[in-house]
């Protein structure tokens, strides 16, 4: 039972005057007596003046007292609390936002723990309890607003929507939500419920909405100050790196990294564990002041294709523990020409954009045995190797090195045999692109077997002149001919073939993207006959929480468009592209992160006043129905512990009934006597 104005209660004074009344009322009793009784007649005028004997046995008295009490009650307007008492309009406003994922305490608790969770049992505890003739509007406060449900009232396809909630990790539309829910409830009866754990930036709010229903806010899961987030972090290449192309030089080959990390809550040792390519190559400890931001920088590192930096201990916000970076891309492709020198090669090569290097053998020493040449630290995207393989190259680090990158190999040590005819066949392949070999490349083919893996792209004779396929998972292109053997590289066609098979090569290969939010667009560089793309989950918490491929739909004129959305959960995604043709081209990484707003945004204590600012409407943390608007200690209880489904029913009525009902039965007592 609540009160709507304890002020009222002043209306009790009147009271003790009532009884005051009746204390100083002299009453009188008629009785016929003998005359030798009239001696008595004193002592009856004693008793008339005793004040409290007049109280005995004063049935119209109480009534009277019974009356005004429950007339002092009506104007404190009592009401009592009832469950499922709403018949009209409800707007439920789910918040989705990635700051719902959090959990309460620390990472070893599970997802069932998240805010998410709790406030889909709060939501399903309301449906159960909802009155029979309620309808309810379910919206989802996510990267967009939207309405799941209109008006339903079945309970059971208000749970299923409810369990099916799920987070969404881009920028929140706090103000669009609002204002989408002030519209549904215009011009009608209603009320509406905003479950969230009031982690809102500073910028959203309700500026320019007015609500005309009451506006109740549910508190989801416990306040939480501590948290320590990745804010920045990145890799590029040290200074002086790259190797010139002019023979056996080496560099230092490392890197250097950075990182910010924000604390949030108290002063705390934490752990910095930097891995590149999934292995683990730094570590640093580190304490992280209240409320500042702290620079970590990792010197002499490796190089890697993907970097991931690990912040632990781990909070109850996972998405901002970990960031993932790549190292810068300059847009050239690094090449490594081992050969023994051709010119026109070099320079076709450095036509398609790459900086090429070239490694020649050491000169042999007084044994007659050549070194083989230092394996520069920064790796190669192509390994272009013509003539003979060198005899460093069968095992060791260069053996290893070799298996690991795309090669492209010209010519061999094997014998050639002459052509039978000339008739030169194409076949469709991307090395081939674009190009109408009408003659042979060269007057000879080398004699050698074609592995499974390959596919012949030129056929000279009746003969296979060039083969390519996929060796070890990387690209590989062969030609069974020298160069020097015919007049190739003195056709126009040669660029484009170099051109061509460099592109190829570095199918193998992905570029990183950099970082981007979840769901934004991108501006993917894919090429003009890219037919389909598949974003792969790779590692952080996209794969952790077993997110699965997200086909690239967005198409432009049959092709693949250029402009893609992100995916949707955090963590390192690879874009697998292939072309018109069914051959796999580059593809990407991409590193996805949660909206960085909702790892720094704090409790809004203000949230209330902000969602009701002039709109005159109650509004409170529990329900907030019909009562008084402000937003007392008691409310606050309720909202957190999630009791909103119970409505204010009035009591003003009954009383009421009972006071006229008094009035009459006082009548009846006063008409027969029974007042003396």
């Amino acid at each position: 039972m609540g009160i709507g104005s304890w002020m009222s209660l002043w209306f009790a004074l009147a009271l003790p005057v009532i009884i005051i009344l009746y204390l100083f009322k002299r009453i009188y009793i008629d009785t016929p007596v003998p005359s030798h009784m009239l001696w008595r007649r004193v002592l009856l005028n004693m008793e008339a003046n005793r004040p409290w004997q007049k109280l005995q046995n004063r049935l119209l008295l109480w009534l009277q007292l019974l009356a005004a009490a429950l007339l002092v009650l009506a104007l404190m307007q009592p009401f009592i609390w009832k469950t499922g008492g709403h018949q009209g309009h409800t707007v439920l406003i789910a918040d989705t936002s990635a700051s719902m994922m959090a959990l309460p305490q620390a990472a070893e608790e599970t997802e069932e723990d998240s805010k998410l969770a709790e406030m889909k049992r709060k939501l399903n505890t309301y449906i159960r309890e909802a009155g029979a003739d309620e309808e309810i509007t379910l919206i989802r406060l996510g990267s967009r607003p939207e309405v799941l449900l209109t008006r339903e009232n079945n309970r059971e396809t208000l749970s299923r929507t409810i369990d099916g909630l799920s987070a969404e990790y881009g920028k929140a539309a706090y103000h669009e939500t609002l204002s989408l829910a002030a519209a549904l409830t215009r011009g009608e009866e209603g009320r509406v419920f905003l479950y969230t754990d009031t982690r809102w930036p500073e910028q959203a709010g309700n500026d320019g909405i007015v609500f005309e229903v009451p506006v109740q806010i549910v508190s989801i899961g416990p306040e939480q100050t501590a948290n320590a987030a990745i804010e920045q972090f990145g890799v590029k290449r040290s200074a002086g790196e790259e190797p010139e192309s002019t023979g056996n030089e080496d560099s230092d080959g490392t890197h250097y990294g950075v990182a910010v990390i924000r604390n949030d809550g108290p002063a705390s040792e934490l752990q910095l564990d930097l891995y590149g390519d999934g292995k683990l190559i730094a570590s640093r400890d580190f304490t992280a002041d209240p409320g500042r931001r702290t620079t970590v920088e990792f010197n002499s590192i490796p190089s890697a294709e993907v970097y991931r930096l690990s912040l632990k201990p781990e909070d109850g916000y996972l998405l901002d523990n970990e960031s993932f970076a790549f190292l810068e891309q300059a847009g050239a492709t690094k090449v490594w020409l081992i050969s023994k020198g051709n010119l026109f090669l070099e320079k076709a090569l450095q036509l398609t954009g790459a900086q090429v290097t070239r490694i020649t053998e050491a000169k042999a020493d007084g044994t007659g045995t050549a070194e083989p040449p230092p394996i520069p630290e920064s790796k190669p995207d192509v390994i272009v190797i013509e003539g003979t393989l060198p005899d460093y190259a069968a095992s060791g680090a260069w053996a290893k090195l070799l298996a690991e990158t795309p090669q492209w190999m010209i010519g061999g040590a094997d014998e050639c045999v002459n052509l039978e005819h000339a008739e030169t066949v194409t076949a469709k392949h991307p090395v081939t692109r674009y190009l109408q070999l009408k003659e042979p490349p060269a007057g000879r083919l080398i004699d050698a077997p074609i592995p499974a893996w390959g596919k012949s792209i030129l056929t000279v004779g009746g003969k296979t002149a060039a083969y390519a396929g996929t060796e070890n998972g990387r690209p590989k292109l062969v030609f069974l001919f020298r160069l020097e053997d015919g007049d190739l590289t003195l056709k126009p066609e040669f660029p484009v073939l170099v051109d061509n098979a460099v592109t190829w090569l570095k199918s193998g290969l992905r570029t990183g993207l950099g970082r981007a939010e979840a769901g934004t667009e991108l501006d993917i560089p894919v090429a003009q006959d890219a037919a389909t793309a598949v974003w792969s989950p790779m590692d952080g918490y996209a794969l952790n929480s077993g997110a699965e491929p997200i086909p690239a739909v967005r198409m432009k004129s049959g092709a693949l468009s250029a402009k893609q959305p992100a995916p949707s959960i955090p963590g390192l995604w690879r874009l697998d592209v292939t072309g018109s043709d069914g051959e796999a081209q580059p593809g990407y990484w991409l590193a996805v992160a949660a909206d960085p707003l909702e790892s720094a945004a704090a409790p809004r204590q203000d949230l209330l006043n902000a969602l009701v600012a002039d709109s005159g409407q109650p509004a409170s943390g529990n329900d907030g129905g019909q009562g008084d608007s402000d937003y007392d200690e008691h409310s606050a209880r309720s909202a957190e512990a999630g009791d909103i489904h119970r409505a204010e029913a009035p009591l003003l009525k009954w009383i009421v009934l009972i006071v006229l009902l008094l009035i009459l039965v006082e009548w009846g007592v006063y008409q027969r006597g029974r007042s003396i």
